[in-house]
């Protein structure tokens, strides 16, 4: 392939340049055509690589930029590429390196309102919105844990476009000898028993320089004597040398400038501070700790969570609090765990995958190059409840295609239930008066994504426009074995809710419970003997509309009827002793199957379409359709009464339920999936 990279300022010591150069270095060493495309450029070039030195003219940093992603567009047009990689945040281009944090969360976070007022502030967000809007095309190679979180948060941006690389420390960085240290120490007349302090990184203010400076002047005076803070590092120092001076640390405080021999200094030096006011990632962390020196790092730099959890040095809160740091600081220089943390670090070096940035970041262009990135499968869920039974089939479909190695997005139009947990979810922002328009207006909405998502395929609960697969009738009962049961206990659920041992409990489930006999069954608990009604009680997961509550209260079933909007249908129906459906239309209700399997006998009739499981298994009782009440109090109030009756019920569903071949239904869907995809001819990669 030719892939072109774009970065604005190349200079060697750069920790994006460093990565570029890695990267197209691989590239070349697999046979790639390389150009690189800079608007600044300090150093040697590389061999057998393009470079194309747009420089433009501006006198702010940011008119530059926007000149130079201009010409860097009308140059690609010129010498077409199959792939433009942005090493910074700028419109056109297929896959950027998130080398840098998300500029719009700090724009909120640590700006004044007024900053975003500036030309400054529009330039930078919107190339970022360019490469990150929902319904945009850019992938995107993240290079620390949870660096999309803001992203996401921010633009909606699509799980599927993220690609999260390993890190990427030179293997030179911990090679250096300790005779290579300890000659450098003595060059530095750094005495015995002074302790060498390491800041390493080109962006003084950025890296938090002026916080370390500050956190040595704040040291016990008996420590703060033997410390030397020597800065590596290619940015203007004058203001920092001020500041050491201030501090009454000019001759502790040395600065060397960008430096070459990194890995002698990790060797020569006692610890590293880097309290970052903003670190996407920050390489040098790792590069320490693998040479098995301690790090101070603060709590939002990228590689801050493998610090914490492989206990190689302290994490510092943030936001930042100088008092904090200072101690920290302090412990960092005179712990008496610093040998255990040199030694785990040295141990990550060996056993950690620290240096495999490069190969995942090649791997993963050559795959967006060709086109054989994992197929993308939409689920669109407008009205999702987690005890809709229309949408029972969701997660575990969703969750089997994601185990067969593709990509999952959810799409839902109701912001109560925001989808289920794990998945990737996205709430559409529609909104309108009535569920109608709500939904045409999803429809909509759902029809731009798809076409800036470009999935592979699509699959809806409701019937609309562009699905490839709509799920409904014609599958077997049950999901699978592994989705029949809540996993939560019976009787915690029922002590949750206030349950005796003795109630009867009759669970109902559905995104409109009304509509699935909610006031039926109530009215006719209400009109049992008062020994039985008092033993009942109804168990509702799913909701019910404004004005329906005061039905119970009417029928002085106040405290026997518990209605729960985020209660799992699964949890109610184990809680329960029989599930009812007893809808006023002809409809379907997958829990039924569900019912079944946990044994519970079935209240329903014949319009439902489960009432056919409920026949053949002899599970419960089916009332005639139409449906009349009077046959409903008759068929409750013997069901009450006999407990053999329901003893039989729920032997003979559990015996149905127990066939093997009706646990396929989330099988039959993603092999319709799978199928859809093959006709299209999308390969489907094999899970990692």
């Amino acid at each position: 392939m030719c892939v072109a990279f774009t970065i604005f300022k190349f200079f060697p010591y750069g920790g994006s340049a460093r990565d570029l150069a890695k990267i197209a270095s691989l590239c070349l060493q697999r046979g790639h055509e390389v150009r690189i495309y800079a608007l600044e450029w300090k150093g040697p070039r590389f061999d057998g690589v393009e470079t194309v030195v747009l420089a433009t003219r501006g006198v702010r940093s940011h008119v530059r930029q926007r000149r130079f992603s201009a010409r860097v567009a009308v140059h690609v047009a010129a010498h077409p590429v199959d792939l433009l990689v942005g090493m910074n945040k700028m419109p056109g281009v297929d896959v950027y390196y998130a080398a840098d944090s998300c500029f719009e969360d700090k724009a909120r976070t640590q700006r004044p309102w007024p900053y975003r007022l500036t030309a400054r502030y529009r330039h930078y967000a919107d190339f970022e919105r360019a490469v990150f809007r929902e319904h945009g095309q850019t992938r995107i190679l993240t290079i620390a844990p949870n660096q999309d979180v803001a992203f996401k948060a921010l633009y909606r941006t699509p799980a599927h476009r993220f690609h999260r690389l390993p890190p990427g420390i030179e293997r030179d960085r911990a090679t250096a000898t300790v005779e290579a240290g300890q000659a450098l120490r003595a060059e530095l007349g750094v005495a015995h028993g002074d302790i060498l302090l390491l800041f390493i990184g080109s962006g003084f203010v950025k890296k938090g320089l002026g916080r370390v400076i500050r956190g040595v002047g704040a040291l016990p005076a008996s420590l703060r004597e033997r410390v030397r803070l020597f800065v590596l590092g290619d940015d203007k120092a004058a203001r920092f040398e001020r500041l050491a001076r201030r501090s009454r640390l000019a001759a502790q405080v040395r600065f060397m400038g960008g430096r070459d021999d990194v890995p002698a200094w990790l060797q020569a030096a006692d610890a590293l501070a880097l309290p970052a006011l903003d670190e996407a990632a920050g390489m040098v962390i790792l590069e320490a700790a693998s040479a098995g020196l301690p790090v101070l790092v603060t709590a939002n730099c990228g590689y801050a969570p493998l610090v914490e959890g492989t206990d190689v040095g302290i994490v510092t809160p943030s936001p930042f609090e100088p008092g904090r740091f200072n101690a920290d600081l302090e412990r960092l220089l005179t712990s008496s765990e610093r040998p255990a943390c040199s030694r785990r670090g040295r141990e990550l070096a060996v056993a950690g995958n620290l240096h495999g940035m490069a190969r995942s970041a090649v791997d993963a262009l050559e795959r967006i190059a060709a086109h054989r990135e994992a197929p993308l499968v939409t689920f669109c869920a407008f009205g999702y409840s987690p005890a809709d039974p229309k949408y029972r089939p969701l997660t575990p479909v969703a969750e089997a295609c994601r185990d067969r190695g593709m990509n999952v997005h959810v799409v839902v139009g109701n912001g109560q239930h925001r989808g289920p947990a794990g998945l990737d979810v996205v709430v559409a922002p529609v909104a309108a008066m009535t569920r109608r328009k709500r939904f045409e207006r999803y429809c909509a909405w759902v029809t731009t994504a798809l076409v800036g998502s470009r999935a592979g395929c699509t699959v809806g609960f409701e019937a609309m426009a562009g699905l490839d697969i709509l799920v409904g009738d014609g599958l077997r009962p049950g999901l699978g074995r592994a989705q029949a049961a809540s996993g939560k206990s019976r009787e915690a659920l029922r002590a949750n809710y206030g349950f005796e041992p003795d109630d009867l409990v009759f669970a109902m489930a559905g995104g409109d419970l009304v509509g699935h006999g909610y006031e039926r069954l109530v009215t006719a608990l209400g009109g049992l003997p008062e020994a039985l009604r008092d033993r009942c009680r109804v168990l509702a997961a799913g909701r019910l509309p404004r004005g329906f509550g005061a039905i119970p209260q009417v029928l002085n079933l106040r405290d026997q009827v518990s209605v729960d909007g985020d209660l799992a249908a699964l949890d109610a129906i184990e809680a329960a002793d029989a599930f009812v459906d007893l809808a006023y239309r002809r409809s379907s209700n997958a829990w039924t199957f569900d019912a079944l399997a946990a044994g519970r006998p079935v209240l329903t009739h014949d319009g439902l379409t489960e009432s056919r499981l409920v026949r053949d298994a002899q599970g419960g009782i089916v009332l005639a359709w139409p449906f009349r009440q009077t046959d409903l109090d008759k068929a409750l109030l013997g069901f009450v009464c006999s407990a053999e009756t329901r003893a039989q019920f729920s032997a003979n569903a559990s015996r149905y339920a127990a066939a093997p071949d009706h646990y396929c239904q989330a099988d039959q869907v993603t092999s319709r999936i799978e199928d859809h995809l093959q006709q299209r001819g999308i390969g489907v990669p094999l899970p990692a």
